[in-house]
């Protein structure tokens, strides 16, 4: 299934700053209120340069900025910078449904990424995907955590194939770019054993068997997305799989 069923708001084609902005009336209740925060990965192909590494650990020992993007809420330009894998801060916005981040800092179009926000949302997390190495357009996903809700949390397959998820050996089938709750028991103990198997061709292969603590208010969310890198021929290449908690 093509990704671009799945992913919720990317705007293709520029419109002017006038068009986007316009004249503010300060009477007009904003449409919409909103916390969110942006979680961004890097495209393959713009990792290709190099980071310096701890020659004890193999670790990078600095940490390279994704990209900043600028954007207007009422009469202010606000500045948003974000490293790739981190989420970024939590932003509270009041305005318009539809927000446009743009890369340049004189909101001169073509924006990077637009966000149509539901006015039912009050918390949302927004995963990016750069489509193109050069990183200046993106593609979306909203995913929500389940506050409120207790033994809940999601989990987002971002592999591009479908997988298994064990939530203390039990089973749940993981489609790609699905956001999909999942229930967890901390009675006795204080962690949660995932696990993630394939389902390619009928097989089910382990690939990942972690641990993880959390507290018994926590919601938390699972991101399931595999290792690129270039190999020496310049083509992608796909690794292990990795999973982030947030």
């Amino acid at each position: 299934m093509r990704l671009s069923r799945f992913l919720f708001v990317v705007i293709a084609y520029a419109t002017s700053a006038s068009s986007v902005f316009g004249e503010v009336d300060r009477d007009k209740p904003p449409e919409i209120t909103v916390n969110f925060r942006l979680l961004v990965w890097a495209h393959p192909k713009s990792q290709s340069s190099s980071v310096t590494t701890s020659v004890k650990t193999g670790e990078p020992t600095e940490v390279r900025f994704h990209s900043a993007f600028h954007y207007r809420e009422g009469n202010v330009t606000k500045n948003l910078r974000l490293l790739t894998g981190k989420p970024s801060k939590k932003i509270s916005y009041a305005g318009d449904a539809t927000l446009s981040f743009f890369s340049n800092q004189n909101l001169e179009s073509p924006h990077a990424f637009s966000i149509s926000f539901d006015p039912r949302w009050k918390e949302v997390l927004l995963l990016l995907y750069p489509k193109t190495a050069a990183e200046k357009t993106f593609n979306c996903l909203p995913v929500f955590r389940p506050i409120g809700k207790p033994s809940m949390g999601i989990a987002v397959n971002l592999t591009g194939n479908p997988l298994s998820l064990l939530v203390d050996g039990r089973h749940q089938r993981l489609s790609s770019w699905k956001p999909t709750p999942f229930h967890f028991s901390l009675r006795r103990k204080d962690y949660i054993r995932f696990g993630v198997n394939t389902l390619d061709s009928g097989t089910n292969k382990p690939l990942l068997s972690v641990k993880k603590f959390f507290d018994r208010d926590d919601n938390p969310i699972l991101l399931l997305r595999r290792e690129s890198f270039l190999d020496s021929k310049g083509l992608i290449k796909h690794g292990k799989v990795l999973l982030t908690t947030l």
